[in-house]
Order: structure tokens, then C-alpha cells, then sequence
């Protein structure tokens, strides 16, 4: 798939033709990168179609970026070791977010960050502080 490929996803992309929980895509870590998998749901492109929703490139940056959370050494070096799968989620659309072409996407994947935040009982204004303040570290190492 060419976005994954722009966007620097290394090992295999694979499309699936089923509904999934995911969201569009899922990120599947192997013991090498060459063998870590990306999987693009058919969601993923009903979500692209709508205009409205994530596009097909915000979406696969996400999972870009979990692969970089991952495998990128500067980013191992100042993530935390035991991440919960709520703060990965957070960091992996960040990351997204500075990769991706389209400022628009950007914008979508912080409003996401922004979003999953004040799910998990954050206020408003202080999940807008801590995702300008982890976005400008994450632009320091990337």
C-alpha cells in the first residue's frame, strides 16, 4: 500500500475485506520490523469516503505510529517502558499526527488525543496543555 510505504511503514501491509474494533487498522509487532504487519480493514476506507471522519492516511499514521513508538530509538529512549494501551493510543496519534502530509489530518489525530484524554477524566484545558507540550518533545526527536 503506497501511504504506508510513504509514511516509512516498514514490513507487511495486508488489506481484510471484515469489520473490525479497530477503528480502520491495527499494528501487529513482531519480533523483527520486516515482520511486523499492518492491517487495513475495510472500515478504513468507508471512514476515507466520508469526508468527515479520519482519512485513509490519518488513519495508517496512527499505526505508523505505533511502529515508531516501537522500533524508533530516540523515541524507546524517552517513552515510558510499561505503557498502558490507553497512553499508547495517546502517543501513537501524536506521532501520527507529525507525520502525516495533510495539516488536516494533523489536526484530526491531536483533536483524537485531545478527545481520549478527557475520556479518561481530564479536563479540557489540560489535555490541550499536555498535547501541545508532548507534541513539542516528539518534534524534538523526530
Amino acid at each position: 500500500m503506497a501511504i504506508a510505504q510513504e509514511l516509512g511503514f516498514v514490513g507487511e501491509v495486508q488489506y481484510r475485506h471484515a469489520n473490525s474494533n479497530s477503528g480502520g487498522a491495527s499494528y501487529c509487532l513482531a519480533p523483527i520490523i520486516e515482520q511486523d504487519m499492518l492491517i487495513v480493514y475495510a472500515a478504513a476506507f468507508s471512514r476515507d469516503a466520508a469526508g468527515d471522519d479520519f482519512s485513509l492516511e490519518a488513519i495508517i499514521a496512527h499505526e505508523r505510529g505505533h511502529q515508531l513508538l516501537h522500533r524508533d530509538v530516540q523515541l524507546l529512549r524517552v517513552r515510558p517502558n510499561e505503557m498502558s494501551e490507553s497512553t499508547e493510543e495517546v502517543l501513537a496519534s501524536l506521532v501520527g499526527s507529525l507525520i502525516v502530509q495533510d495539516a488536516r489530518d494533523g489536526e484530526m489525530l491531536e483533536m483524537k488525543t485531545i478527545f481520549e484524554l478527557m475520556n479518561r477524566g481530564m479536563r479540557m484545558s489540560d489535555a490541550v496543555d499536555l498535547v501541545k507540550k508532548n507534541l513539542a518533545l516528539l518534534e524534538e526527536i523526530l
